[in-house]
């Protein structure tokens, strides 16, 4: 299928959301990504993608936190994964790709909180627990990205702010 062909609809993965697709006419995006990371999974063979937008590394899965579980590395993953599954994406097929973790909230405060470095951290973590790793990475650095994902193909680009995109 020739992606040029296809009138290609984009969805915006905000902050702590999820989105799951098998429409090869779907891009799904997560724009914004300071200390955030977006976490892009594609099986190529039933060609069903997906994407999570963390903000934090850690959830109390007890509290309120539970109720917005793509917010968090812990609860964000495995619900990726399990929603994949669910669409016809094992995860032993899955293609993962990441992208944030930057630490853009001023040299003090990015010393003293690491948020983007404990986020990346906890996604890896959480993948590893599944016996998965990224096949490709851009985190890190003092730069905000947006992490792009096309359905039809599974190719995932990353963008920094006044930058052309890459292809992760």
């Amino acid at each position: 299928m020739n992606a040029e062909a296809i009138d290609l609809k984009r969805f915006s993965v905000g902050i702590g959301q999820i989105a799951i697709t098998a429409d090869a006419t779907s891009v799904l995006v997560a724009y914004g990504l300071g200390s955030c990371v977006g976490v892009s999974a594609y099986d190529p063979a039933s060609k069903v993608a997906g994407m999570v937008h963390v903000l934090l590394p850690q959830s109390d899965s007890k509290g309120p936190n539970a109720k917005e579980p793509a917010r968090f590395a812990d609860m964000g993953v495995d619900l990726l994964i399990e929603e994949l599954g669910r669409l016809g994406a094992p995860k032993r097929r899955l293609l993962i790709k990441i992208a944030g973790g930057a630490a853009v909230l001023g040299p003090a405060n990015a010393e003293k909180f690491k948020i983007g470095a404990r986020n990346v951290e906890a996604i890896k973590e959480r993948l590893k627990s599944h016996g998965l790793w990224p096949a490709a990475e851009d985190v890190g650095g003092t730069r905000g990205r947006t992490l792009e994902l096309h359905a039809v193909s599974g190719k995932t680009f990353v963008r920094a702010a006044a930058s052309p995109a890459t292809e992760l």
